[in-house]
């Protein structure tokens, strides 16, 4: 009887829902009799979804637990977008069930598995602003700049989605800034975010890089917007005021070209065109450019006096 119960075994039919019911209700003896009686944690349904898929979207630890026990492969890929279990507890923040999955022998083959358009579970948690999972995922050792198939990183993502924590995060744990020629700053500038365009400087991104389509630069970005403080921020920065575009236009003369009236941009964007910069502006611009891009969050390490450290952090 019991062979024959195992050859008539149809998930799509019974068992499938009777063992999910069990599971969302919480009912591990079921579960756990179920898997004994010979159902495979590894069948799928028709999205591609496994076990293991549909516990850790809900958050049923437990389950998840006993669901490795028996054998349930976390490598598996759902067939609505190439997704993972482990990408499905990123989008939901289940960080235990994650933990539980990184631990197995598994974590190779999921920590940078790729969905059909090349997420990873970082770019899910950061999409997500996931702050724990994101801090998990690196602890684990995921890569930090995975680039999904149009090429978009994790932290561009918890930029364009305001995840100011996961920024933060990913930014600490050594996520490239310049990413895509300078994409995150030109972007903050473009949106007028000026908390961002003040991090992104503080840390050290590069304040001179062009868009490969028409070689604007975060300060004609700026010029554009007649963005007087974003403008001041990128220049204290080390901006170059005579740098052109692809046009052979500088900031100034993108500013001019909106209007030539007066008005707060476009006299600073010409006042400091005509005038070169300070010896102290040339210094601090200078010695930040030889620490590096990954040790400037150092700073307050170097055995140096407290005004050498506040004149290198632009702190006055």
């Amino acid at each position: 009887m019991h062979n024959g119960m195992l050859n008539r075994r149809n998930p799509e039919l019974h068992e499938e829902p009777q063992i999910q019911t069990a599971m969302a209700v919480g009912d591990l003896y079921t579960v756990r009799r179920m898997l004994e009686l010979g159902y495979s944690p590894t069948v799928r349904d028709t999205n591609g979804w496994t076990l293991l898929h549909f516990s850790a979207a809900k958050g049923k630890e437990r389950c998840v637990r006993i669901f490795l026990e028996h054998g349930a492969d976390p490598t598996v890929k759902d067939f609505i977008g190439g997704f993972t279990a482990l990408h499905y507890a990123a989008m939901h923040g289940r960080a235990r069930i994650a933990r539980l999955m990184l631990e197995s022998d598994f974590r190779g083959d999921i920590m940078d598995a790729k969905s059909y358009d090349g997420w990873t579970p970082l770019h899910v948690a950061a999409h997500y602003g996931r702050d724990s999972f994101v801090r998990l995922l690196l602890e684990f050792g995921a890569a930090v700049d995975p680039l999904s198939e149009k090429g978009t990183t994790p932290l561009q993502l918890a930029i364009i989605r305001e995840r100011s924590s996961c920024v933060r995060i990913l930014l600490d744990c050594g996520a490239n800034i310049d990413i895509q020629n300078g994409f995150l700053l030109r972007y903050a500038v473009s949106k007028g975010n000026h908390p961002y365009c003040r991090m992104f400087l503080q840390r050290g991104a590069d304040t001179n890089l062009g868009r490969l389509e028409d070689g604007q630069t975060p300060l004609h970005l700026s010029a554009l917007r007649d963005d007087v403080l974003c403008a001041q921020m990128l220049y204290a920065y080390g901006a170059d005021a005579n740098t052109r575009n692809y046009e052979g236009q500088t900031p100034a003369a993108v500013s001019v070209s909106m209007s030539r009236h007066s008005r707060p941009c476009l006299d600073f964007l010409q006042d400091v065109t005509r005038h070169p910069r300070s010896l102290q502006d040339v210094c601090r611009i200078k010695i930040r450019q030889c620490i590096g891009l990954q040790r400037l969050r150092l700073l307050e390490e170097l055995p140096i006096a407290k005004v050498m450290k506040d004149y290198l952090k632009h702190k006055f």
